[in-house]
């Protein structure tokens, strides 16, 4: 916890955050039936992902790890284990999970504001299955993804639609699209996007790494070794079903065919509301 205070103010910023998760790990080691031990390791993995700039989701999955196999009563009842939680599955768009990890955060503690965040991703999900009916029922579609079949990189990289992508990260694989829409929200990252392929395939991009300034409406994006996951959330009666791909660096992504300029690429901090 000191380790990832003095993070705060100092230049070594990532390495005092990773000896932070040394000691976290060392603590656990000592006395795996500690709720406290796995939790402060949940909060050091957490904590890296957001100052490393948001990309890492290994660490957003090592935090889960860590915040599931605390088995204490007492920590049970922490409305911050619950918050945590909640903000680790947000990023790994675990959304239904999140919602149900914020809603019991804030029924323990109601000044954590847990239930802005569940006001802020059942905006999301709202805007994203309304904005995707209207542009899978657009007209104007078929012309504006003619072009990607036209789309040749060289490269070894085999060309899918984003029918063909498979559940998880798809090594070795490029998928095209257009894009048709940035989509506003109220967190710094990810950037989203609606894009639609060449079979008029729409689907909700995420993307990290990259400032929201270097991919606008219209461009062509070439989508190398994309994660790829089918979303499917119930919540309060209401179903949202839809396809999402996520890219996680700079280097996975072409606009127009050229990479995107060094400018473009961000690796700035972001910050949640978590406690230590």
């Amino acid at each position: 916890m000191l380790e990832r205070s003095m993070a705060k103010s100092m230049e070594s910023q990532v390495h005092l955050v990773e000896e932070s998760i040394r000691h976290a790990r060392e603590a656990v080691m000592l006395d795996i039936k500690d709720g406290n031990c796995w939790y402060n390791l949940g909060n050091a993995c957490l904590t890296s992902f957001f100052m490393t700039g948001a990309w890492d989701h290994a660490k957003l999955q090592q935090s889960l790890k860590a915040y599931q196999n605390e088995k204490d009563v007492l920590m049970k009842n922490n409305p911050d284990l619950y918050f945590n939680c909640a903000t680790a599955n947000k990023y790994l768009e675990n959304y239904e999970r999140a919602l149900h990890g914020f809603e019991a955060a804030a029924l323990r503690d109601p000044e954590l504001n847990a239930d802005k965040e569940v006001n802020k991703i059942t905006i999301l999900l709202d805007k994203f299955d309304s904005l995707l009916k209207v542009q899978s029922r657009s007209k104007r579609l078929a012309p504006l993804v003619a072009a990607l079949d036209e789309v040749n990189l060289k490269s070894t990289f085999v060309k899918v639609n984003i029918n063909a992508l498979i559940e998880g990260l798809n090594k070795g694989v490029v998928t095209f699209g257009k894009v048709l829409l940035f989509v506003k929200h109220d967190d710094i990252a990810p950037s989203y996007y609606i894009v639609c392929d060449s079979i008029q395939t729409c689907a909700i991009l995420s993307v990290y790494g990259v400032h929201s300034d270097a991919i606008k409406e219209g461009d062509r994006l070439s989508l190398l070794e994309p994660y790829h996951r089918i979303i499917d959330v119930t919540w309060k009666d209401k179903l949202y079903h839809f396809k999402s791909i996520r890219v996680d660096f700079a280097e996975q992504i072409l606009v127009n065919e050229k990479a995107p300029s060094p400018h473009h690429a961000v690796r700035a901090r972001i910050h949640a509301q978590h406690k230590s």
